[in-house]
């Protein structure tokens, strides 16, 4: 059990680092990125791990995905609020009720110097459903209707050089979301997804595979002229290390830092305003499932929420909030059509009076993975509710966690899911529609699952996040699940320079900063 008197320290800590950035749900935005008048023409950045690959068709890990977006483009980008705005595609039409697109291509050159035509989306795709391209990617196609590695599209059609046409099975509001990232990004076809392939705002000119890249804007760049020119990324696995390199001057942006060196960092005042707390697409939850979870009534669930403090669970199991933040919503900051719902409030008063009422024995049982920050929570959970409700909580570090839970055979669980995208539905539609691979809640609700189908068939980007707000709404009105926290990643910025965080899958744009 931690003492109150570290929980007060850390807390305290945790207020005073509220002024760090954490994007929520900011206001959708005319365009993907604001207008750039940058004096930053050379701008260095250091990484934990190098690119695994730079083939928009095997993009898969987060600093290959950073580096990648800014080489390539889809038809699509979002902007700081995750909207879909033009990108290759300078407009588009949605007919036959959400089931057909037709974009209209900008006029735009790869760094290759051809010319992006509306065939090269049919062989980008095409090259990343092929069975010996192997890439990790084919399910982001699913809404084009095809998921599996060699699977083939019928429905995409040229009309011209600059015109595409979309047709999918069935409407799915999360296609112009996917758009804008792999395996949905353009590049020029004879060069087969190379690193100088792309239409993005930067060319890459030098990799040094385990050491660094080195990068420049690209001149014929259709989109607003970068105002950084340079960017070198240097890769240097050793976080103390990394940690030097910055606070050194040798880098601009730097993250990857574990909780307690960000503890040390942040307790010299001076450097607060160099942290960062980024939104990812990361939330994690305590879940009830239907089956083996029976005996978790209405007022039992509402009982045990009752019992937890967030702000004190995030301060003490995750480092004074340093790696994530008290949840306020199921759907993570970094994620479209997050919310700051008002969930259930602290109340052990009221938590013990409801077991009480509800004749709740006396033993809890809380079921969770070996991972060490799982435990660390778990831990805090276990005071938290046994103090406030006088019940025992007996916990269960459960090494085939993901086995059993999927068997129905956990009552009480705390589980974590991370969005690939940042679209509701890759939140939603994987916890809790029925029959969900991963609804570990066993959870079955005609309601929730009518409002998950208009959502994903809403005509327009708001009315599908209503939609999906609204499948959420019932699911956390039950307290089937309690929202415990959302991740988010702290980055370092030398001072005298602006990043514009969006967070999500990618936390900045090169381009953006100033």
């Amino acid at each position: 059990m931690v003492g109150r008197a570290s929980w007060a320290v850390g807390l305290a800590l945790a207020l005073l680092l509220s002024s760090c950035n954490l994007p929520g749900t900011p206001l959708p935005s005319a365009s993907a990125s604001p207008p750039n008048t940058s004096r930053v023409a050379h701008l260095q950045l250091i990484e934990a791990e190098d690119a695994q690959t730079l083939d928009l068709a095997l993009i898969d890990d987060p600093t290959s995905l950073a580096i990648g977006s800014e080489l390539f483009q889809g038809l699509t980008q979002l902007d700081a609020g995750f909207r879909p705005v033009p990108a290759l595609a300078q407009s588009w039409e949605i007919s036959d009720s959400g089931r057909a697109y037709t974009f209209h291509l900008r006029t735009a050159k790869y760094q290759s110097g051809a010319t992006v035509q509306a065939q090269d989306a049919v062989s980008a795709w095409t090259r990343a459903l092929a069975a010996d391209t192997a890439s990790p990617l084919t399910a982001f196609f699913a809404p084009l209707g095809a998921r599996y590695p060699g699977d083939s599209i019928s429905g995409v059609q040229v009309v011209d050089a600059r015109t595409l046409v979309v047709r999918l099975p069935q409407a799915d509001s999360s296609l112009l979301t996917r758009l804008a990232l792999p395996p949905y990004w353009l590049a020029d076809p004879a060069l087969h997804g190379a690193p100088t392939s792309g239409s993005g705002p930067y060319h890459l000119d030098k990799w040094d595979r385990g050491h660094g890249l080195h990068l420049s804007a690209f001149s014929e760049y259709w989109g607003p002229r970068p105002q950084v020119r340079k960017v070198d990324i240097d890769i240097e696995p050793d976080s103390a290390k990394r940690l030097d390199r910055y606070t050194s001057g040798a880098a601009d942006i730097a993250h990857g830092f574990s909780g307690p060196q960000l503890l040390v960092f942040a307790r010299d005042p001076q450097r607060l305003a160099q942290l960062h707390k980024v939104a990812n697409t990361r939330t994690t939850y305590l879940a009830f499932n239907t089956v083996a979870g029976s005996g978790y009534g209405p007022p039992e669930r509402m009982a045990i929420a009752q019992a937890i403090d967030r702000a004190r669970l995030t301060d003490l199991a995750l480092f004074g909030s340093m790696l994530a933040a008290p949840a306020t919503d199921l759907i993570p900051p970094g994620v479209a059509g997050h919310l700051n719902r008002p969930l259930v409030a602290f109340d052990p008063v009221a938590a013990r009076t409801g077991l009480d009422q509800a004749g709740f024995p006396g033993q809890i049982g809380l079921y969770f993975s070996t991972n060490s920050t799982v435990g660390r929570v778990a831990r805090d959970l276990q005071d938290q509710i046994g103090s406030a409700t006088g019940r025992t909580v007996n916990l269960h570090p459960t090494g085939d966690f993901f086995n059993r839970v999927s068997l129905d055979q956990l009552p009480l669980f705390i589980d974590t899911w991370s969005a690939d995208f940042p679209y509701p539905s890759d939140v939603l539609d994987n916890l809790i529609a029925s029959n969900a691979q991963f609804n570990n809640l066993r959870l079955s609700d005609p309601r929730i699952d009518a409002a998950l189908g208009q959502a994903k068939a809403a005509p327009t980007w708001d009315e599908a996040i209503k939609g999906y707000q609204g499948a959420e709404e019932i699911a956390l009105t039950d307290h089937r699940l309690i929202p415990l926290y959302s991740g988010v990643e702290p980055y370092l910025v030398k001072p005298g320079i602006k990043v514009p965080f969006s967070g999500g899958t990618i936390a900045f744009r090169w381009e953006d900063v100033r």
